[in-house]
């Protein structure tokens, strides 16, 4: 079964990769009892920034409900989520390759496919599986602290890369 056409294939893999890129890749609800109130935090975890809501306390001026990737290790208070949070790092840092790739396969699609001796579609999918595996890491680590962790950018990370690796391009290459 194919799951794209051939000649779709090319701006598969860069549509995919930039919808990868905004998607949260991990959303968070964690339920705390704090003496005898119930708090709630929503956590929306995207490639390079973390969006954190709060209900059911206030923090005043601490509370920090926009924070930049590079920013969240040190704002996490125990050892496994500061891990967690600089895998997270990484995958963004690995993020950059597949979108720079992209940029330039949408740019530059027939001079890239010339230049390159292997198929920039399957380069995207070794990418996108990449990175999908960092932030499987990453969704691991913060699973083992945040139970109620959902990794739905992670999924389609690997589901795209599968897909672009499992493409039949034989009749365009």
């Amino acid at each position: 079964m194919t799951w794209v056409k051939s000649e779709y294939a090319p701006e598969l893999a860069v549509l995919s990769t930039w919808l990868v890129a905004l998607l949260p890749w991990s959303t968070a609800v964690l339920p705390i009892q704090i003496g005898n109130r119930s708090v709630t935090v929503i956590v929306i975890r995207f490639l390079y920034f973390r969006l954190q809501y709060i209900f059911g306390i206030s923090f005043g001026n601490q509370e920090r409900p926009f924070l930049w990737v590079h920013d969240a290790p040190a704002f996490e208070g125990t050892a496994a989520l500061v891990t967690a949070s600089w895998v997270w790092v990484a995958a963004a840092a690995v993020s950059l390759l597949p979108l720079a790739v992209s940029v330039a396969y949408y740019s530059q699609e027939s001079d890239l496919e010339g230049l390159l001796p292997v198929d920039p579609v399957r380069i995207q999918g070794v990418l996108l599986l990449l990175l999908g595996a960092v932030l499987a890491v990453s969704t691991g680590l913060f699973w083992d602290k945040q139970l109620f962790t959902l990794p739905v950018g992670t999924i389609f990370a690997v589901a795209f890369g599968y897909i672009l690796l499992t493409v039949d391009r034989t009749d365009s290459e």
